[in-house]
């Protein structure tokens, strides 16, 4: 009786042992990414993030990364969705700390296609995620929606993901919806002002633009443009553009708007004239859905003023 106890104990332990390998293997996931192909058996804990825009989707999510790359930086011109001021910060987004982010001991590295030169020393320490949403496809609404889904997935919130990618294109319908009962007709032209006499002007590839796309707005410039969405281009060049509302991406210095405003050539065109150039206040235009959220409200709020003082 002892040996057929003993033997139906060992029986049960190796039925138990065999679910739990069935489990495990159930789990685990392969995800081929841009740089190769990586496996994830659970949810990680551990993540250290590379890019503002993986930490933005990240964050929405409700996943906390225990370091990200240049937190300070994200504070600043980011912000929305909040980065703990527990987060470790390592490094630079261009030269992140390798050191550092080994001695984290990490389970997840996220980081996009723009770090690849790092990505070989980076899988060596943890699997390392590749996603890009600005990249020569000049898609980044659907390369955000298709970012966000792929992390549901790898962090096992699927629901919250869905309801990101939701929430998104129902407020850019009914942002769009909105300044539809407001706007001028004119179409747009947005731009940063890189010193007082260039800008980068945002066009195809940029989520300005898929932002006022969505919203059945225009953009008037459709020139070339480099793989984030934007071109150079002079002030002057802008004259061409004088049917067209303004947005201008801040934040500007009290000297560079006094700069701006005491532009003889800039107070003759005709946006300007007419009022019809507006500041959007400091919100990341390189980010993932909540930024491209936070960026129709802003439009909203702009062509609601078009024409004022």
């Amino acid at each position: 009786m002892f040996t057929q106890f003993r033997i139906a104990h060992v029986t049960v332990a190796l039925v138990t042992l065999l679910a739990s390998f069935s489990s495990t293997a159930v789990l685990a996931k392969s995800y081929q990414h841009e740089l190769g192909t990586i496996e994830i058996n659970e949810p990680p804990k551990r993540v250290v993030v590379l890019d503002w825009a993986l930490a933005e989707s990240v964050l929405a999510l409700g996943v906390n990364p225990i370091a990200s790359a240049d937190v300070k930086g994200y504070q600043d011109w980011v912000g929305s969705p909040n980065m703990p001021s527990d987060v470790t910060d390592v490094g630079s987004r261009r030269e992140p700390n390798l050191e550092l982010i080994a001695s984290l001991k990490p389970d997840l590295i996220l980081m996009s296609g723009h770090l690849a030169p790092a990505y070989e020393k980076l899988n060596a320490i943890a699997p390392t995620l590749v996603m890009s949403i600005y990249n020569d496809k000049k898609q980044p609404y659907e390369n955000a929606k298709s970012l966000v889904s792929t992390l549901g997935e790898v962090f096992d919130r699927e629901d919250q993901a869905q309801q990101l990618v939701d929430e998104t294109s129902q407020k850019l319908s009914q942002n769009g919806q909105q300044v539809a009962k407001m706007t001028n007709g004119k179409p747009f032209i947005m731009v940063r002002f890189i010193g007082d006499k260039h800008v980068r002007v945002h066009s195809t590839g940029s989520l300005m633009n898929d932002t006022i796309s969505a919203m059945s707005l225009d953009n008037s410039w459709q020139g070339p443009t480099n793989s984030w969405g934007f071109s150079s281009a002079s002030v002057e060049q802008l004259a061409q553009y004088q049917d067209s509302n303004v947005l201008i991406f801040g934040p500007l210095s009290d000297a560079e708007q006094a700069q701006l405003n005491g532009s003889p050539l800039w107070a003759a065109m005709a946006f300007s004239r007419e009022n019809r150039v507006k500041i959007v206040p400091k919100v990341w235009t390189f980010g993932s859905l909540v930024a491209m959220q936070r960026l129709s409200d802003e439009v909203v709020t702009q062509v609601s003023t078009l024409g004022k003082q």
